[in-house]
């Protein structure tokens, strides 16, 4: 993205950023009686929960979490989860006020809305800070050794760690995935959000993923924001391969294609390719169980036509919190779960981490297990 394309687009998002809390501030000053010192104390917390966003953003890119940091980028980073759902709330009473207008059911709904919006903001970050969530899928092949029944891979995706990342929430994830012992690890997509190696503890805890064939990665769209040539070495450091439009071949028999997210294209990093993944170091072998890595679900018809067999991706995060969710399911075609399109298996993860606000409403935080059994 170039710089008029940046400057473009930050001024757009800002302008609805601040539309969308100009409204959440119209609609709890005219629904409550407050008085001057409550009108000015409802002003400051919208307009330092505004700022907050930024500045959590700054910091979580450029510093770590010493003196007022960390609280700062927590307040943040869950302030964005706050104002989403409270306009989900109040855009949803506003419509029921088309059909329910008397001012009886205003003022019920007034109240209603406010003590919703604490609820639902409660229980999503609730729901994220009780844990990772185990998937476990099984996909039978007859293309599978039968000494390679069992196989296991487990998928993590979308960890977004930045220098606000703790290294125990890290260590938390690295122990969850190993205790499932898998025969290989892969990362599709969207490791960091910063250079994270700023802060040796985070890629000391990333280090500590084993596999018996070790972990797979490929690239996410965040991962290019963040710098490429960050991301690649920091999985150089963290002991990660990268699969670029490339692929390789695990225990002799399973093939493994990864391929770049579209974003690529954008850095100057040429494109996303299945056509060059499935020749490039060599030819894939149609004999043998063929596995995609890709960030974004949206080329599972392409990669069924090509013969693949396991496509895993992540992205959507399920959306985490309204109204992000219902843009999800609305716009993207595979946006969680287990899709099949002939002899072809797509699971879109809800991801391991979160961006943005710790908060989930419909999802949790998923690692996935996949083991693969001969037909």
């Amino acid at each position: 993205m170039n710089r008029v394309s940046f400057i473009f687009f930050l001024s757009i998002t800002s302008a609805l950023y601040a539309g969308l809390h100009y409204y959440i501030y119209n609609r709890i000053s005219t629904g409550f009686n407050f008085g001057p010192l409550g009108l000015l104390i409802l002003k400051l917390i919208i307009i330092l929960g505004a700022i907050s966003f930024y500045l959590e953003e700054i910091l979580s890119r450029r510093h770590g979490t010493a003196g007022l940091a960390k609280p700062l980028m927590w307040f943040g980073s869950v302030w964005l989860g706050i104002i989403a759902i409270a306009f989900s709330i109040y855009i949803i009473r506003d419509l029921l006020l088309i059909f329910f207008g008397g001012q009886q059911f205003r003022q019920a709904s007034d109240i209603v809305s406010l003590f919703l919006t604490v609820l639902l903001c409660v229980f999503c970050y609730w729901n994220v800070s009780r844990g990772f969530s185990i998937k476990t899928i099984e996909l039978k092949t007859p293309k599978l050794p039968a000494n390679l029944d069992g196989f296991s891979i487990v998928q993590i995706t979308d960890i977004h760690i930045h220098l606000g990342t703790s290294p125990e929430w890290v260590d938390r994830m690295v122990a969850a995935t190993d205790s499932l012992k898998p025969d290989l690890i892969v990362m599709t997509g969207d490791l960091i959000d910063a250079s994270i190696c700023n802060n040796p503890a985070l890629c000391a805890s990333l280090s500590k993923l084993k596999a018996k064939y070790g972990v797979l990665a490929i690239t996410g769209n965040h991962d290019f924001y963040s710098g490429i040539d960050t991301f690649m070495s920091i999985a150089a450091d963290t002991h990660m391969k990268v699969l670029r439009n490339e692929n390789t071949t695990i225990a002799g028999s399973i093939q493994i294609a990864g391929i770049d997210d579209p974003e690529a294209k954008s850095f100057h990093e040429g494109e996303r390719s299945i056509p060059k993944a499935l020749e490039n170091p060599k030819k894939i072998d149609p004999s043998k169980p063929l596995i995609l890595l890709s960030h974004r679900p949206d080329v599972f018809k392409e990669a069924a036509a090509d013969g693949v067999d396991l496509m895993l991706s992540g992205h959507t995060h399920w959306g985490q919190v309204p109204p992000m969710d219902l843009l999800v399911w609305l716009t993207m075609k595979y946006s969680w779960g287990y899709y099949k399109i002939g002899n072809s298996v797509l699971y879109t993860s809800p991801g391991t981490g979160t961006w943005g606000p710790p908060m989930r409403l419909f999802s949790r935080s998923e690692i996935v297990k996949i083991i693969l059994r001969k037909a």
